[in-house]
Parts: C-alpha cells; sequence; structure tokens
C-alpha cells in the first residue's frame, strides 16, 4: 500500500507489516494537516495585510477629498453654515495586522472632539455604515459630501470585518488541529453496566 498526500509532503509506503517512512517532516498526516493550514493561514495573513494596506490608502485619499471640500465650503460659508463634522482613517494598536479605522466625528471647539456611533443593527451588533441620524444636525453640503463618502467607508469597514472572521476561524481550526484527541468508550455502549 503507498500512500501520498498532496505535493509530496507526506508519503508513506507499507510492505505487510512494516511501514517505511520516506520523508522526516511531517511523520503523520495529523501533522501534514497541521503544517498546511499553518502555511494557508500565513499566506492569508500576508495576502490580507496587503490588501488592507491598498484599502486604508484609498479611505485616506477619500478622507483627504472630504477634508479639502469641507475646508472650502466653510471659507464660502457663514460661521452658522459651515458646519462641523469630519472624518479620520488610523490604525489601532488594539486591532489585527493591517486593520485600520475609519470613523466620523464633530468638532466641539479647539481640540475638542465627539465621535459619533454607527449603532447596532437588529441583531445587536455595530452597524459598518453609520446612519445619517448618527450625524445629528447637518448643512445641506455636509449631508452631501457625507452621501459621497460614507457608502465606500461602509463598505470597506465591511470587507475588513468579513477578513477579521477568517482570521478568527484560522485560529479556531488551528485550536481544534492541535487540540488533544477525545476519545469514546465504546465498550460501554455495548453494555450499559460497563463506564
Amino acid at each position: 500500500m503507498i500512500e501520498t498526500i498532496m505535493g509530496g509532503n507526506w508519503m508513506c509506503e507499507s510492505n505487510g507489516e512494516q511501514a517505511v517512512e520516506q520523508q522526516t517532516e511531517p511523520k503523520t498526516r495529523q501533522d501534514w494537516i497541521a503544517h498546511a493550514l499553518r502555511d494557508l493561514n500565513a499566506e492569508f495573513i500576508s495576502r490580507s495585510i496587503a490588501i488592507l494596506d491598498a484599502m486604508q490608502e484609498e479611505a485616506e485619499a477619500s478622507m483627504r477629498q472630504y477634508i479639502e471640500k469641507m475646508l472650502n465650503a466653510q471659507r464660502a460659508y457663514p460661521p452658522e453654515a459651515r458646519g462641523s463634522i469630519s472624518v479620520r482613517v488610523r490604525r489601532s494598536a488594539k486591532s489585527g495586522p493591517g486593520m485600520f479605522q475609519i470613523e466620523w466625528y464633530r468638532v466641539k471647539g479647539l481640540k475638542r472632539t465627539h465621535y459619533l456611533k454607527r449603532g447596532k443593527d437588529r441583531d445587536g451588533k455595530i452597524r459598518h455604515g453609520y446612519s445619517i441620524r448618527s450625524f445629528g444636525h447637518l448643512t445641506d453640503w455636509e449631508k452631501d459630501l457625507i452621501d459621497r463618502h460614507e457608502p465606500r467607508f461602509a463598505q470597506l469597514r465591511t470587507i475588513q470585518s468579513h477578513l477579521s472572521h477568517i482570521r478568527m476561524r484560522f485560529r479556531l481550526i488551528e485550536q481544534e488541529v492541535q487540540a488533544p484527541l477525545k476519545t469514546m468508550n465504546f465498550a460501554s455502549l455495548d453494555d450499559p453496566n460497563e463506564a
């Protein structure tokens, strides 16, 4: 009997009662599975960081466009119609590799800001997008600018969330692969008096 696992990473030949190992790494199918999952996870993380970097660049370019238009509008309007909503894109030390945040906030005087909440959906999870109600009072030009930028920001937040969930699934799979096998006592199934 000859068994080969994809890519020749694991191979075992059996001659009657004796099994001869052809390669030293990995030794068993379980080792091969664990190794292959680690490789897949490393590749996923590497590619997802590259994707997230490109997404962050796009978000920052959109943020700069918004701020430039906001500043131009504020110069063109009287003080009562200047608006106070802005946006920022930043990395957080608490987030995973490559993850970033896109947050809207209201300026409340010098050096004071109030970050707006996105609210929750019907399942009680924080939404990826801001509803227009989240912004409170808006000038017409602010509403127009937010309507142009927020849909893409919400999409970028959603993509990040999905990538984060995939990373979490990889961790769960790795934990399961490394967990000790739970054995069942089949004798107790045959004889209810044996346990």
